[in-house]
């Protein structure tokens, strides 16, 4: 078991007392906020809308609920949830549904302090509601009868440590430093474990969501022995606990946060607190804690990027091997609406059977410059990021640049190994070395690319070294090299290691041109189904059956309608994709349906690892249209 950290014995004995005699200060006010919110969905895809915001404010903190959705009997509020300058107690949580308090901390024959089991608990009660830990509870309500999902898009936590005086700030981001030779030398990490966790509970039949948000990926995250029950004597019973990542919830790549389903409400509780049984608890007790969490639900202004991994050793060496040694990569970009980069972790989307080879993710339609892909190590290493102090952080290994002063640092590295990145760089352009923008000529006015390949590595070949590590490699952007073939691909999907006895369900399926409805035939120039899916005019719906429940999710259509997507859909373990259902958008009227037959339904289940798949089929001109199987996938 984990141990709570030691302080000082007098200070120990003090706050005992206190808290035996009941007498811990009580915050003068304190509330559980009901907020009653509702997501409508336009055409194939559901978005939140912004006109107003409405802040409900309480003394530990204030709330603005999420985004688009419609408050107090339709008031539109921001899309952020915000909890602002409250300070936490130490408390021990399995799950955030019960929390515990420690009341006697025990002490050794030295006053050193002791294990969990050693010490002595009490069950939190109303009163502890935003007075040593934070609870908020809130209702969404859909406003048309499909399926929404609601997704994090970015989140933030800042609170500040006791002992440095400094504010920490947790949000995903990655920011690489350069010094005054322009030349990236180390990039920011954060610097202290930090116990602070977020729960999301949905109701008492679903487990809890439980997020650490120090790690950008689960692996990262820290492991603790929670107090999941105390006896009458105040004695308590440990349960192994390890959150899981924000990035697990990405808009584009992750599974929904919270999924509504038509017009039912569903009820949503978010709680913090400090988690005591974690690693350096005593730094932040008491602090000031802030929270900022970003819904979405909107596909409007984002658009799919693919890295495809084209690497060629530095030395002539393996080929392929940015997925090597179980490396992932993040997406970095910066946000008008955030001093620091935003950071998403990328989804794998094609593997060669052994790792993966491309990836995936989200990025806004307008930003075109300052992107940044990263790869990182799996697990955290001890790592001298200022060249003196051990930190334990995740290892990035290499940066691909798409930026403005990306060619400046290639320069700045023009000496020994670095000379192999330089030559390389103005290979892709003899006279202006790598893309600036992520357009086919690199500058702003160019035409705009969705494909980045990476062909190199930066010269320094496998390295510990931490500036040689964030020296720029060498890719582009859809344009064509050489040695390779440039221009836009598709990409494909992949499934993820899923949660809660979830599944990720995959499809697509391929629409024969040949089909016509003849009260739609010439409709926008004609083109049939397809132009009709294109246009939104018509939405295609997958839907599974799990057990004698059916739910269909809108897919996505794609190069002008001729195929429809489905990626990264949580579905309930031991679904089966049954039909496909044709919706006039906008409405509930079912135009017509095909069904899958019962020989290649595909099963959606749980796997180990990162196995993946991609189910397709074609939609055929044989009477009405039938389903057919594509490729050469196994059920």
């Amino acid at each position: 078991m984990m141990k709570l950290k030691d302080k000082f014995c007098d200070f120990l004995n003090g706050l005992v007392d206190s808290r035996l005699n009941n007498t811990k200060k009580v915050t003068t006010s304190y509330v559980a906020l009901f907020l009653v919110l509702s997501i409508f969905a336009v055409s194939t895809f559901s978005w939140f809308t912004i006109r107003d915001t409405a802040t409900i404010d309480s003394d530990p903190f204030s709330l603005e609920s999420a985004a688009g959705m419609r408050v107090n009997k339709g008031e539109e509020i921001r899309n952020t949830i915000t909890v602002k300058d409250a300070k936490l107690k130490e408390a021990s949580s399995v799950d955030g549904r019960n929390m515990f308090f420690p009341v006697d901390r025990g002490y050794g024959d030295k006053g050193q302090s002791v294990d969990t089991s050693e010490m002595k608990f009490r069950e939190g009660t109303v009163g502890d509601k935003n007075d040593g830990y934070i609870y908020s509870d809130f209702t969404l309500t859909g406003q048309t009868g499909g399926q929404v999902e609601v997704y994090v898009k970015s989140y933030k936590v800042e609170v500040t440590n006791k002992y440095t005086k400094k504010t920490e700030v947790y949000d995903g981001a990655t920011h690489i430093t350069v010094d005054g030779n322009k030349k990236p030398s180390t990039y920011l990490a954060y610097q202290n474990p930090c116990p602070i966790r977020i729960a999301f509970i949905r109701n008492s039949a679903e487990a809890s969501t439980v997020i650490d948000p120090t790690a950008i990926i689960d692996s990262y995250a820290d492991e603790c022995q929670a107090v999941s029950s105390v006896n009458s004597l105040g004695s308590a019973t440990t349960t192994k606990a390890k959150g899981r990542s924000f990035s697990d919830y990405y808009f584009g790549t992750g599974a929904p946060l919270f999924t509504l389903d038509g017009l039912k409400s569903q009820n949503i509780t978010m709680v913090a607190w400090l988690e005591a049984t974690g690693e350096n608890c005593d730094a932040y007790e008491g602090q000031d804690v802030s929270i900022t969490v970003e819904l979405e639900s909107n596909w409007k202004d984002m658009e799919y990027v693919t890295f495809v991994d084209n690497t060629v050793g530095d030395n002539g060496g393996p080929t392929k091997w940015v997925g090597n040694d179980g490396c992932f990569l993040v997406m970095t970009y910066y946000d008008e609406n955030f001093q620091n980069p935003k950071s998403v972790v990328m989804s794998a989307s094609k593997s060669d059977g052994n790792k993966p080879i491309e990836w995936i993710a989200y990025l806004p339609k307008d930003k075109i410059t300052n992107i940044s892909f990263m790869r990182y190590s799996k697990v955290k290493e001890k790592i001298k990021l200022d060249g003196t102090n051990d930190v334990e952080v995740g290892r990035i290994y290499n940066v691909w640049h798409t930026t403005t002063d990306v060619n400046a640092w290639i320069e700045a590295n023009n000496s020994g190994a670095g000379t192999n990145a330089y030559n390389w760089s103005h290979d892709i352009n003899k006279e202006k070395g790598l893309q600036t923008y992520r357009t086919d000529d690199g500058t702003e006015k160019g035409n705009k690319e969705n494909t980045y390949y990476a062909v190199h590595g930066n010269g320094y070949g496998s390295t510990t070294t931490v500036a040689e590590n964030v020296a720029p490699c060498i890719g582009y952007w859809g344009t064509k090299y050489p040695n390779s073939s440039g221009g836009s691909v598709e990409p494909t999907t992949t499934e993820q290691q899923p949660t809660t006895g979830d599944a990720y369900a995959e499809a697509d399926i391929v629409i024969d041109n040949k089909l016509w409805f003849n009260d739609y035939n010439w409709y926008n120039g004609g083109g049939g189904l397809r132009n009709l899916l294109s246009q939104n005019v018509f939405v295609l719906k997958a839907v599974f059956d799990s057990n004698g429940t059916e739910t269909a999710y809108a897919m996505k259509p794609e190069s002008s309608g001729d195929k429809c997507k489905l990626n990264r859909t949580s579905v309930k373990a031991g679904s089966k994709l049954v039909r496909f259902d044709l919706y006039i958008s906008d409405t509930d009227t079912k135009k017509c349906e095909y069904d899958v037959p019962d020989t290649i339904q595909h099963t959606f289940v749980v796997r180990e690892g990162g196995s993946s798949y991609n189910i397709s089929y074609e939609l055929v001109n044989e009477g009405s249209g039938k389903i057919i199987k594509a490729g050469n996938w196994e059920n």
